[in-house]
């Protein structure tokens, strides 16, 4: 269990190639009353917005520098928590002991 008392061993973010290929937004689609969701400041407030869409819809967006520490700690989308990566499903159990035998290779 993970507390504060016990913080988790591994972080479990995405990778550096994951977030500088994620989907820039070019200033002339940002509207005046856009706002990044982490900090609240409008996208055009800056001269040169850096602004990124996540992959999980195309309304989430958020300034660079905001969205960066969050996703190397949460493979998350802030918004939604959908995962930014798939993770391969684990394999089947293996029964061990079936109790069953297959008369196939008999």
């Amino acid at each position: 269990m993970e507390s504060a008392e016990h913080p988790p061993t591994e972080v479990e973010g995405v990778s550096d190639e994951f977030i500088e290929q994620l989907e820039r937004v070019p200033k002339k689609s940002l509207k005046e009353d856009m706002s990044c969701p982490i900090c609240s400041r409008p996208f055009l407030e800056d001269s040169h917005p850096l602004v990124v869409q996540l992959p999980c819809h195309k309304d989430h967006i958020f300034d660079l520098e905001c969205i960066h520490p969050w996703l190397k700690l949460n493979p998350t989308c802030p918004l939604d928590r959908q995962q930014m990566i798939k993770k391969k499903p684990p394999p089947p159990p293996k029964d061990e002991e079936d109790g069953e035998y297959d008369d196939m290779f008999a």
